[in-house]
């Protein structure tokens, strides 16, 4: 082991903990890419400069392997016990529940309906669409049903 710390100098050392933050940074949040690509040069780079034999690369490669799967399983265990609540289904149903209040309701288009569109219904600027054809901007429309969080709507005919 002591034949590894020999090829160990500020900037190997710089690219070994930059590395490891970075890949770190990818496993907390994926989809990224840039932190890991980065993090897996950096690694690599670490270990071209360090290692001086075939050998001492693949201690250090298992080495890294080793410490990664310890991040890895560290930083799963403390995501899974935070709750990341980016909806609360209160919120959600509140809204379903005034959507489906909404039904009957008559408002004025406030934009053309192609076929979405917003009308003003009940002071409120609410965004719809239209079950047919388009609807121009100024017209009386009436919400016909809801599918989704979507909202339907269909002119005002009058008889």
């Amino acid at each position: 082991m002591e034949f590894l710390l020999e090829g160990f100098t500020f900037i190997n050392s710089i690219l070994l903990i930059a590395g490891f933050i970075l890949i770190g940074i990818e496993i907390a949040m994926p989809g990224i890419s840039a932190p890991g690509i980065t993090g897996s040069i950096c690694l690599l780079l670490s270990i071209f400069f360090i290692a001086d034999t075939v050998t001492e690369a693949v201690l250090l490669i298992f080495l890294i392997v080793i410490i990664l799967a310890i991040m890895f399983a560290v930083i799963i265990k403390v995501l899974s016990q935070r709750s990341f609540n980016l909806v609360l289904q209160e919120n959600v149903d509140a809204v379903n529940a005034g959507q489906s209040k909404m039904i009957g309701a008559q408002g004025i288009a406030v934009t053309d309906l192609r076929p979405t569109g917003f009308i003003q219904v009940g002071g409120k600027r609410v965004e719809v669409s239209s079950t047919g054809r388009f609807i121009n901007k100024s017209e009386a429309v009436r919400v016909t049903h809801t599918k989704g969080r979507t909202l339907f709507v269909e002119p005002v005919t009058e008889h």
